[in-house]
């Protein structure tokens, strides 16, 4: 019924947003129960990224930092991760750090750290679990992967069940 299109880790169904601002326009309840409805379509992805994320050996917080979120006024949903060193514990290599304290631009203290110079004052380098036998990427693309199909039906059960709602008035 929908075309779904899986990009990274983001779900855009094409045309909704139209459909969405139509529903606005016509009711803004039904726009309300859709935004909510295709949320909740998001949850098998959710729960699969945060099953893969208690994995990583730290203290659960990239799991716990995991979230959907809308884009583009309820056209677009998001896997994203709170935790600031996600991006290290999704693709990093075992033994990899990530630099933590107070600094002007972590970027210029990395390059300190490279070239051998002393950190700033307060900043240092922290060890960030990763796991010894896993894969790149570990949390969120196999996430998204692996539930497409699932996301796919609940989206169009989702469109169906409010456009009959629609036409039921």
């Amino acid at each position: 019924m929908t075309k779904t299109v899986f990009t990274g880790y983001t779900v855009k169904v094409e045309g909704l947003d139209s459909l969405l601002k139509w529903m606005k326009e016509s009711d803004p309840k039904m726009q309300r129960a859709l935004k909510k409805g295709l949320k909740e379509s998001m949850q098998p992805v959710l729960q699969k990224a945060r099953a893969n994320g208690r994995y990583i050996q730290d203290d659960g917080t990239y799991a716990e930092s995991l979230s959907i979120a809308s884009r583009a006024s309820g056209a677009q949903y998001i896997l994203k991760s709170t935790d600031v060193a996600a991006g290290v514990k999704e693709f990093a290599k075992p033994g990899a750090t990530r630099l933590v304290g107070p600094s002007s631009k972590s970027s210029t203290q990395r390059a300190r750290k490279y070239a051998g110079q002393s950190l700033a004052p307060g900043v240092r380098a922290v060890r960030v679990g990763v796991p010894h036998r896993a894969n790149k990427p570990r949390v969120m693309i196999p996430a998204v992967e692996d539930s497409a199909k699932e996301v796919e039906d609940r989206i169009d059960k989702c469109l169906a069940d409010v456009l009959k709602e629609v036409e039921n008035g």
